[in-house]
């Protein structure tokens, strides 16, 4: 498995505004853990986001989920994206998001062991 994840958008601060990529990780676990893709710094109001995953392979990903979340470990009610399925060298792209200071990206690929 190999998913790609970038996130990108503009952020408010005091002073200019702040616009360009905000992180991107390789993801090649598949059991199940979460990868916090980016935390929102408590300098910035808010960050105006577009989350990109990319399936750089030949077969289909599935059990891919995103949350927007306020701690490390996700609640249920906090995914956006649940046990998706992407097709071989597909994207699943997500626009729009608006994330506040403290909010984690968390990608979680398969299913966590109890």
């Amino acid at each position: 498995m190999a998913i790609s994840a970038t996130l990108h958008g503009i952020a408010t601060v005091a002073g200019p505004n702040q616009n360009g990529r905000w992180a991107h990780q390789d993801i090649t676990t598949t059991d199940g853990t979460d990868v916090i893709l980016y935390t929102v710094p408590a300098t910035v109001e808010y960050l105006i986001a577009a989350l990109s995953v990319l399936n750089r392979t030949d077969e289909a990903a599935t059990d891919v989920n995103i949350a927007i979340a306020k701690a490390d470990v996700p609640l249920d009610s906090e995914f956006i994206e649940w046990k998706t399925s992407m097709v071989p060298r597909g994207v699943l792209e997500r626009t729009q998001l608006l994330l506040e200071p403290g909010d984690r990206v968390i990608i979680r690929i398969g299913t966590p062991t109890p």
